[in-house]
């Protein structure tokens, strides 16, 4: 006699969690996505302490392609699949000194192994990158001389960081050990693009490449010969080798430690945030004064709120897979009310301590709270 009230007090919680649910999910997707953007977002090198920065958007999947009549970049620096979506405001147009590119790698359709004899290369900068989708085949030699070196599979959620003068590349990459399926990444390089090649063999003369075909440029030494010491990546498998675990900083988040360089000052993980996450009241919101950090949505959606200024009760976009976020210094990262998220969300955060290169400038200034 005492299931009929039970099944009815379950049926009745049924009903008004659907109907939340649906009022949830109702508010998300009345929230608007930011406004279109088809050129690059600019970086904050030095901020002004008397202005406040402002978070900024680019939707990937929507923006042209490098090189294509739509595009601000004239020259892809990556090929005709890369889109540049984002500049450090060093350099100059022709030759940019700072960006991140979202790459689609297409699969090969026919059989021909690659050309022998291609040699490995390195460069004078820092670089990093995220694997979304598919697979790629890196090798990594420890010598430049080396022409069977280690093979590594970089697959989705892949994270590198790769130093000046670390090898990679070169020719011996053959058969089922080439890339299975199409690869999507983001790579960020922190200086202008250029390569060098080893030679064939030991004495030999190696080759500058400049992306704007000029040689090395004051500062770089550009000969392969004269290194006296190579370095090797950090690559690590975000789904393979880590477990998420729960944020020492933000309550109620979940994360991945990708790299974490304190003297560089430089930190890279996966954030997890589950459906219907509340931000606690202290992270209502936050800003940096000197350090930047970049986000990548990786999966689901999550609104995210502009503040013009401390006093601003802010407006807020919903932001989805693909979608690159940017805070500069002295932007503020903040939060309206209610639920953040409906689904949940993941996305990759990158931050420098200060500009937007490895420059010993760390340790990564605790946020400030408003």
């Amino acid at each position: 006699m005492t299931w009929k009230p039970s099944w009815k007090a379950t049926m009745a919680g049924l009903a008004t969690a659907v109907a939340l649910s649906a009022s949830s999910v109702a508010v998300a997707l009345d929230t608007p996505e930011p406004p279109p953007r088809k050129t690059p977002i600019i970086g904050t090198i030095t901020p002004d302490p008397n202005k406040w920065g402002q978070i900024e958007f680019v939707y990937v999947r929507e923006y042209p392609f490098d090189g294509t009549p739509e595009s601000a970049i004239k020259k892809p620096p990556l090929g005709p699949t890369s889109k540049t979506i984002f500049q450090s405001p060093e350099g100059t147009p022709e030759l940019p000194v700072g960006q991140l590119i979202h790459l689609e790698y297409r699969p090969t359709f026919d059989s021909k192994l690659p050309e022998l004899g291609r040699v490995s290369h390195y460069h004078e900068f820092w670089e990093w990158g995220y694997t979304l989708k598919g697979d790629s085949i890196m090798p990594e030699p420890v010598h430049p001389l080396q022409k069977n070196g280690m093979y590594y599979r970089k697959k989705e959620g892949g994270w590198l960081t790769r130093p000046p003068y670390s090898l990679h590349s070169g020719s011996w990459v053959t058969g089922a050990m080439r890339n299975q399926l199409p690869y999507n990444l983001i790579i960020f390089e922190e200086g202008d693009g250029h390569v060098i090649d080893v030679g064939t063999k030991e004495g030999e003369p190696g080759k500058y490449r400049g992306r704007d075909g000029k040689g090395p440029p004051p500062g770089t030494v550009g000969d392969w010969r004269k290194v006296e010491r190579f370095t090797r990546p950090w690559l690590v498998d975000s789904v393979r080798d880590l477990d998420w675990e729960d944020d020492i900083e933000v309550p109620g988040r979940f994360v991945k430690w990708l790299d974490d360089d304190m003297y560089h000052g430089f930190r890279a993980q996966l954030i997890k945030i589950p459906p219907g996450w509340q931000p606690p009241p202290e992270w209502k919101k936050t800003y940096f004064e000197r350090a930047n950090r970049l986000r990548y949505m990786v999966w689901g959606e999550m609104n995210v709120w502009v503040f013009k200024d401390p006093s601003d009760p802010g407006t807020p976009y919903q932001v989805k897979e693909d979608y690159f976020i940017y805070q500069p210094p002295r932007a503020i990262w903040g939060y309206g009310d209610g639920p953040v998220t409906d689904r949940g969300a993941i996305f990759l955060e990158v931050t420098y301590a200060r500009g937007l290169k490895h420059d010993g400038g760390g340790p990564i200034e605790k946020p400030k709270r408003l």
